[in-house]
């Protein structure tokens, strides 16, 4: 077992097991299916730089995934359809 000790300017150290794990850019940080990011394929162009994805579904992304990792078209999508049913509400009676 290797373990991985970093230390700080504040005098504390962190070791590898303490750490979060890196946010992979090729997976969705929402579903965590591949994202077909072309980004993080090393292409200069991704699907989402032409796609409408609703607000709701940028804020599920976590603060440490934003600009990092694309949302797969799935998840973007589900968003979308959820935002665009118009919701029936019940009445008793």
């Amino acid at each position: 077992m290797v373990t991985i000790t970093t230390a700080h300017k504040n005098g504390a150290s962190v070791t590898a097991s303490d750490m979060e794990p890196a946010v992979d850019p090729s997976l969705c940080p929402a579903g965590g299916a591949p994202n077909t990011c072309g980004m993080s394929q090393g292409k200069s162009d991704c699907w989402c730089f032409s796609a409408s994805i609703p607000k709701g579904a940028l804020e599920r992304i976590p603060t440490e995934a934003k600009d990092v990792a694309c949302l797969c078209p799935r998840c973007a999508q589900i968003e979308a359809e959820a935002s665009a049913t118009p919701r029936v509400e019940s009445k008793p009676g």
